[in-house]
C-alpha cells in the first residue's frame, strides 16, 4: 500500500510540474524564448506520465520494482522543475550567452530521455495511459463534496456519551470549598475533547469567567498562561493602560516573565468563579508548571482536564472523579458511521441504502468502537456513491488490519486514518501534508493557509470538477471543505458569518500520521524544540547522508532559534543544533523556509543561497536591514516578514520580485512603502502591520496604474499614517480593502471612490470622528459618504 502512497504523490507533483512549465511558458515567455520547443517537448513527455501514473495506483501493491519507479517519476519531475527555473535565474541576471543555451537544452534533453526511459519501463510492467480528465460522475462528486457545508458539527458526534455528559456536568456544577480538578482520561480517539466541549459550552454560563486552551505534548508555560489570561480578564481588551491597541496589548503580555504571569493570572481568579480547561495535558511537569497560576477562587471553582495519562490526572488531584468516555458498541458505531457517510443526499432523502448496511456494519465493528476512526471512515465513505467503492474500501481496511494483528485490539485506529489518506485525489495529498507542518493542537488560519497552499504551487484550476471561473482563492477553499468533509481536518472557529472557515486544526492522531507521510516522502524537515538539554553541531555533510537533501521545504516550529553562531535550542530529528550554518549548505533547492513562531538569525542566513525559494516566512530575530540579495529571488511567490524586537529595514530590491503574489510585512521600515510596493506587478494581497517610512512622512499616495492585480489590502496600526490618496486607476483589482487601528489616519483615502471594484471595506478601532464620516445618520450623509457608497459591504467595528 506504500506503493500506492507514492503513486498518488508522485502524481501530484508530475502535475504540479506540468502547470508550472505552463505558467512559465506565459509568463516568462522572453526568457525561455530560445529553449521554448525543448520545453514543450519536456512538458508533452510529463503529461504522457502523468497519464501512466493513473493506472499504475492499481498495479503496484506488492511490485517493489513500481515503488522505484514512482521514486524516479518525482525526481525527474523536479529535475525538470529545476533546469528550467535555474536557466530563468540566469537570463534574468545576467546576459545569456549561446552556450548557456545549449547547456540548458541538453540538460532538457537528458530529463526527456529518462522520461522515456520511465515510460518503456512503465510499458514493460503492463502499465497503460489513462486520460488525465476525470469521468463526469467524479467530477460531479467533487463539485458536490465542495458544495456541500463543512461537517463540524460535534453534537453529531456524541455518540455514547450521554451517561458520560451527566456526570460530568454534575461534577463541574458540584459546589465545593475546595478547587477541584476534573479529568477526562482515556486513549487518543475516545472522544475526550468533543465531551469536553459538549460540557463546557452547556455549563459555562454557571461560571463568571471560564478559559479553553490546549497543552499538547510540547507546551510552553508562558503561551499557555498568556491565552488563560486574555480568556478570563473580559476588561483587557478594553483597559485604557494600553489604549486600543492589540499589538500593545499582546506585546505587554509576551514581555512579562513566566512568574509575573502566574501572579497576573492568580489575580484575575481569586475572587471569581471559573472554569478553565486544559486541553490534551500530557505530562505532569505540564501542569507543574502552571498550577501556582489558579487559586481556590469562588467556592465551586473548576479544573477540567482531557489527558491521556491517568498519572497526570491522579497526581492533580488524587479526590476527584476521573471520567473515562467508553468504547461504541457496534449499533452506536454503525449510527455514526451513517451520520458521517450519508451526510450527502446519495439516494434521495440521506438515508443508507439497504444494500449498504450489512457492509457498512462490518466496516464499522472494524474501527473497534473509536469513534475517531468511525468518523474518519464515515467521511472516506462519504465520497464513494456505489456498492462496488464501499467493497473495495472494505478490502482495504482488511488489508491495512492483517498487517497489524500484532498490535492490541483498538490500535486499529491509525490503519483506518491511513486508508484515509490512501483514499485522497493526487490534488489534496500535498495539501493535507502540509499541514503536518504546523505545531501540534496549532489553530491554523484559513486565509493564510490558502495563500501559502497557492504560493507552494498546490492549486490547479484544472483540477477534476473545478469551473473554469473559479479563482485560486476559491479553488483552495475547495480542497480545504473537501478534507474537512473527509473528517481530516476539524473546524476551529468559524468566520463573523458563522459560516466560513476561519481556522482550522488536526487531531493530535490524524497529525502523527500526517507528519510520519510527510517524513517518509521527505515532503519537509521539521526543526523543532526538544525537551533535553543535549547539544549536537548537525553539519551539512551528516544531514545530506541522511538522505534528507532532497527535502524542498524547511519549517522552523516555535522556541528554536537559530543563529550562526552556537545556540543550543532546537532539535534537527530529535538532535539539539547548536550550529544551523548546515542550512546555507545542503538546500540548494529549497523551495520553502517556513517560521511557525520560531526565528532566524539573519546573520545565519544567506540569501544569495535560495535563490529558487517560492514561499519564505521568517521572524528575524537580528539585523537590522534584510539583505538586498532578497531581490535576487525572483522566484517567490509568497513572502511574510516580522520582526522579533527592533524594527528591520527593507530595501528597495523587494520590487525586483515579479512574481510574488501574497507580500505580509510586520515591523519593517520602507521608503515610500505603497510607491515602492505598486511595482509588483503581480502582488495580489498586501498585508501591512506597525510599517515605518525612512523619512518622517505622514502621507501615502497609490499611484496611477499601481498595483495592477491587488485584489486585498489590510492596513494595521500605521501610526504614521496621517493622509492617503489613491489616483485614478491605482488598484483596479482590489476587492477587500481592510483598515485596523490606523489611528493617525483623518480620513478614508480620497480617490476610494475611483476603486469600483471594491466588495468589501472593514474598518476596526478608529476613532469615532473617522466613521461618522463613512455612515448615513438619521438621513444626513458623512462628509466621505460619497467615496464608499459603491461598496456592498461596509463593516465598521469601533
Amino acid at each position: 500500500m506504500a506503493e500506492f502512497l507514492l503513486s498518488k504523490l508522485a502524481e501530484s507533483v508530475v502535475s504540479q510540474t506540468v502547470q508550472r512549465i505552463t505558467d512559465l511558458l506565459i509568463h516568462e515567455a522572453a526568457s525561455l524564448r530560445s529553449v521554448k520547443e525543448d520545453v514543450l517537448l519536456l512538458k508533452d513527455d510529463l503529461r504522457s506520465l502523468w497519464a501512466f501514473l493513473k493506472d499504475a495506483d492499481s498495479k503496484q501493491e506488492h511490485d517493489q520494482r513500481l515503488r522505484d519507479l514512482v521514486l524516479q517519476v518525482k525526481d525527474v519531475a523536479f529535475d525538470a522543475d529545476d533546469v528550467i527555473e535555474i536557466f530563468i535565474l540566469k537570463v534574468t541576471s545576467s546576459y545569456v550567452k549561446a552556450f548557456h543555451n545549449k547547456n540548458v537544452r541538453i540538460q532538457l534533453s537528458f530529463v526527456r530521455k529518462r522520461t522515456r526511459g520511465i515510460f518503456r519501463r512503465m510499458q514493460n510492467y503492463g502499465i497503460e495511459s489513462v486520460a488525465a480528465e476525470g469521468t463526469s460522475s467524479t467530477a460531479e462528486l467533487q463539485r458536490s463534496l465542495r458544495r456541500s457545508s463543512p461537517n463540524d458539527d460535534e453534537d453529531h458526534d456524541v455518540i455514547s456519551l450521554e451517561r458520560s455528559t451527566r456526570a460530568l456536568t454534575a461534577e463541574l456544577t458540584k459546589e465545593e470549598d475546595r478547587l477541584c480538578i476534573v479529568s477526562i482520561v482515556g486513549m487518543g480517539g475516545l472522544g475526550k475533547t468533543t465531551l469536553a466541549k459538549k460540557v463546557f459550552n452547556s455549563v459555562k454560563q454557571h461560571f463568571d469567567c471560564s478559559a479553553w486552551v490546549f497543552i499538547s505534548q510540547r507546551y510552553v508555560p508562558k503561551d499557555i498562561l498568556i491565552e488563560i489570561f486574555k480568556q478570563v480578564d473580559s476588561s483587557f481588551e478594553n483597559t485604557m493602560k494600553f489604549g486600543n491597541n492589540k499589538y500593545q496589548k499582546q506585546r505587554y503580555l509576551q514581555e512579562m516573565q513566566e512568574h509575573e504571569l502566574i501572579g497576573l493570572v492568580k489575580a484575575e481568579l481569586k475572587q471569581k468563579l471559573y472554569l478553565v480547561v486544559l486541553d490534551d495535558i500530557w505530562r505532569i511537569e505540564a501542569w507543574d508548571s502552571v498550577k501556582r497560576a489558579f487559586p481556590k477562587g469562588k467556592k465551586g471553582s473548576k479544573l477540567l482536564f482531557t489527558t491521556r495519562n491517568r498519572e497526570v490526572a491522579t497526581f492533580a488531584d488524587p479526590l476527584s472523579s476521573q471520567i473515562e468516555p467508553p468504547f461504541l458498541t457496534l449499533e452506536e458505531s454503525w449510527e455514526l458511521l451513517q451520520r458521517k457517510a450519508f451526510t450527502r443526499d446519495i439516494v434521495g432523502d440521506g438515508s443508507c441504502p439497504l444494500e449498504f448496511i450489512d457492509l457498512g456494519k462490518e466496516m464499522a465493528q472494524k474501527c473497534g468502537g473509536l469513534p475517531l476512526a468511525v468518523v474518519v471512515l464515515g467521511g472516506l465513505l462519504s465520497t464513494k456513491n456505489s456498492l462496488d467503492e464501499w467493497k473495495k474500501v472494505m478490502r482495504d481496511v482488511n488489508s491495512y488490519l492483517s498487517k497489524q494483528e500484532s498490535r492490541q485490539q483498538y490500535d486499529g485506529v491509525h490503519e483506518i486514518l491511513a486508508l484515509s489518506y490512501h483514499d485522497l485525489p493526487y490534488y489534496l495529498k500535498p495539501c493535507f501534508l502540509y499541514l503536518g507542518n504546523y505545531p501540534e493542537d496549532y489553530g491554523i488560519p484559513k486565509r493564510k493557509l490558502v495563500r501559502l497552499w497557492i504560493g507552494e504551487g498546490f492549486i490547479m484550476t484544472q483540477t477534476e470538477g473545478m469551473t473554469a471561473k473559479q479563482t485560486f482563492e476559491e479553488v483552495a477553499e475547495g480542497y480545504l471543505e473537501e478534507l474537512i468533509n473527509r473528517c481530516m481536518v476539524q473546524v476551529d472557529k468559524r468566520d463573523h458569518t458563522g459560516i466560513g472557515v476561519k481556522t482550522c486544526r488536526m487531531h493530535d492522531l490524524m497529525r502523527d500520521m500526517c507528519t510520519l507521510k510527510a517524513r517518509n516522502e521527505i515532503f519537509a524537515q521539521i526543526i523543532q524544540q526538544h525537551e533535553s538539554n543535549m547539544s549536537i553541531n548537525v553539519s551539512a555533510t551528516s544531514f545530506q547522508h541522511s538522505g534528507n537533501s532532497h527535502s524542498r521545504r524547511l519549517v522552523i516550529h516555535p522556541g528554536c532559534d537559530l543563529y550562526w553562531d552556537t545556540h543550543p535550542t532546537c532539535t534537527y530529528f530529535g538532535m539539539h543544533v547548536a550550529n544551523a550554518s548546515w542550512v546555507n549548505q545542503v538546500h540548494p533547492n529549497l523551495r520553502s523556509l517556513l517560521c511557525f513562531g520560531g526565528a532566524l538569525s539573519l546573520s545565519a542566513l544567506r540569501l544569495s543561497n535560495f535563490r529558487m525559494l517560492r514561499v519564505l516566512e521568517l521572524r528575524v530575530v537580528d539585523g537590522s536591514k534584510i539583505p538586498g540579495a532578497i531581490g535576487n529571488l525572483i522566484h517567490l511567490r509568497y513572502l511574510c516578514l516580522q520582526a522579533d524586537l527592533e524594527l528591520i529595514s527593507l530595501p528597495s530590491s523587494i520590487a525586483n520580485l515579479r512574481n510574488l503574489q501574497t507580500l505580509d510585512l510586520w515591523k519593517c521600515r520602507v521608503v515610500g512603502p505603497l510607491k515602492m510596493l505598486s511595482r509588483l506587478i503581480r502582488l495580489r494581497h498586501l498585508l501591512l502591520c506597525l510599517l515605518v517610512p525612512y523619512n518622517s512622512g505622514s502621507t501615502m499616495v497609490c499611484s496611477t496604474d499601481g498595483f495592477p492585480m491587488l485584489e486585498t489590502l489590510v492596513l494595521f496600526d500605521l501610526v504614521f499614517l496621517k493622509k492617503w490618496t489613491i489616483e485614478k486607476g491605482s488598484m483596479p483589482s482590489l476587492k477587500k480593502l481592510t483598515i485596523d487601528e490606523v489611528s493617525n489616519l483623518e480620513m478614508i483615502p480620497e480617490g476610494l471612490q475611483f476603486v469600483t471594484s471594491l466588495k468589501e471595506l472593514n474598518i476596526v478601532g478608529m476613532d469615532n470622528s473617522f466613521c461618522d464620516k463613512l455612515q448615513v445618520k438619521n438621513g444626513i450623509e458623512g462628509e466621505d459618504y460619497y467615496k464608499v457608497r459603491h461598496i456592498p459591504s461596509i463593516s465598521i467595528q469601533i
